[in-house]
């Protein structure tokens, strides 16, 4: 009876092995950009990105290298330059600094332009910040609605008063760059300065989903702009065609 016992209870151990052992891997987790082609106005070029493990090193075209430097899992400065494959000018740095529980805290740019941006974070959906740009002779101010970690509308207020706003709508698929690490505590900063996105898709300003339409709502008017996306099978785009039809990119992981 008791060799029967321990049997039983060695076939229910196996049998919750198997099961565990058995369980899906997810391939999506693993997935990196390696490669955009860019085309705008009858021209071409493409973009290669360099990883050490999932922390982006840099994004390089003909046109410029952007470099990354990282402080332990955040990103800590991103460094832009142009003709790399000549004269490799450095045109701009922006540094970031983030609060203890990650979130972003403010970002210094360096460059023609210099603009430093502080944020605060009201609740669990609202992020207000101040724009100092060192050549206007006030601050900017507003706000963000956040949703799923992701801009939903910006809002500038000047004396208090709500100005243009900007709204955003999403897919529910993956971004090229959301598995890249430290990528995502930057979406604030890709309102700012979306170019982040590198060489090319500077119109899908997601960290982790894609941005399908913003729109700028001026009462009584309001201009969309549609991003179209066609995805791979893992539900990453492979292409991104501009409202203007003048743009597009290709993409390969």
């Amino acid at each position: 009876m008791k060799k029967t016992a321990l049997l039983f209870c060695l076939a229910i151990l196996l049998s919750c092995s198997n099961d565990d052992s058995s369980q899906p891997h997810d391939t999506t987790a693993d997935v990196l950009l390696k490669k955009t082609i860019t085309q705008s106005n009858g021209t071409s070029y493409e973009t290669l990105y360099k990883y050490d493990g999932k922390k982006l090193l840099e994004a390089r075209s003909v046109r410029e290298n952007k470099k990354f430097d990282y402080n332990g899992n955040n990103i800590s400065k991103i460094s832009w330059y142009t003709n790399p494959d000549t004269d490799n000018t450095l045109t701009q740095t922006v540094e970031f600094e983030y609060l203890p529980n990650g979130k972003l805290k403010k970002f210094v740019q360096e460059s023609d332009n210099p603009l430093t941006v502080e944020f605060t974070y009201v609740g669990q959906d609202t992020v207000n910040f101040v724009a100092r740009a060192y050549r206007s002779s006030y601050d900017f101010v507003g706000y963000f609605t956040m949703k799923d970690d992701e801009i939903s509308e910006y809002v500038y207020l000047n004396g208090g008063r709500p100005r243009p706003s900007v709204r955003y709508t999403y897919d529910n698929k993956n971004h090229p760059l959301k598995n890249v690490t430290g990528y995502n505590k930057l979406s604030l900063y890709h309102y700012f300065y979306n170019s982040v996105h590198f060489n090319g898709f500077t119109t899908n300003v997601g960290s982790s989903k894609n941005c399908i339409s913003n729109s700028l709502i001026q009462d009584p008017s309001v201009v969309e702009v549609m991003n179209t996306y066609e995805y791979n099978e893992n539900g990453f785009p492979k292409a991104i065609n501009k409202d203007s039809n003048s743009a597009a990119d290709y993409l390969f992981y």
